[in-house]
């Protein structure tokens, strides 16, 4: 199984409005590769699209296997080998970056190739997306997008980032997406980060990206 963590910023997090639960029966089905009586389980055995390995209902008749927290082979035998190791680590990195396959395709406010780039992500969205569209009806080269997946980012943001001759990060902490974006392309990103426990206006957004397109 694989962990989801949701992350939010200050502003969202202290935030309150309402929220309508939606139908279950409208939700999309999440389905499981369940092993089948009869055929040899291999319990580690991994799915080469997915890297997704397939599950036999606890006590299932013929489909026992160990569990536990300690690495195993791929038939389920405790492993203390080195090698298994690092394939296993590898592996379980190539599962969470195939997760970005299932990601839609960006969506860019603005052209896919420009002067500024500016990406957030939480609570930022309003403010960075109000201020990109009065630059962008002054006349100015400048895009956004909001990212709603941090690990793994999406396949098509590097390309993204090629396309434009800056990329600035406005957050509402010290600045933790423009490190991890930094770390991850080698790009640099620049940050302007706000920490009061209040959103960012639309008008101190505009004046700071103005400075990088003049």
């Amino acid at each position: 199984m694989t962990p989801v963590i949701l992350l939010s910023d200050l502003y969202v997090a202290n935030g309150s409005e309402p929220w309508q639960i939606p139908n279950v029966s409208d939700l999309p089905e999440i389905k499981n590769e369940l092993a089948k009586e009869g055929e040899d389980l291999v319990a580690y055995k991994r799915n080469p699209d997915t890297l997704a390995r397939s599950q036999a209902i606890p006590g299932q008749v013929g489909l026992e296997h160990r569990i536990g927290g300690l690495e195993k082979s791929e038939d389920g035998g405790v492993s203390y080998d080195p090698e298994n190791h690092e394939n296993m680590t590898h592996l379980r990195s190539d599962k969470i970056d195939g997760i970005a396959k299932s990601y839609p395709p960006i969506r860019v406010q603005g052209k896919k190739v420009g002067d500024l780039l500016v990406i957030g992500w939480g609570g930022t969205y309003g403010a960075i997306s109000s201020a990109t569209k009065v630059l962008q009806d002054e006349g100015f080269s400048i895009s956004s997008i909001h990212l709603r997946h941090l690990n793994p980012f999406p396949n098509d943001l590097e390309n993204l980032f090629s396309s434009f001759k800056k990329i600035l990060a406005p957050e509402l902490n010290l600045g933790q997406l423009s490190i991890l974006l930094k770390a991850k392309y080698i790009k640099e990103v620049i940050p302007y980060n706000k920490i009061q426990g209040k959103p960012f206006k639309v008008s101190e957004l505009r004046e700071e990206f103005v400075k990088h397109l003049t």
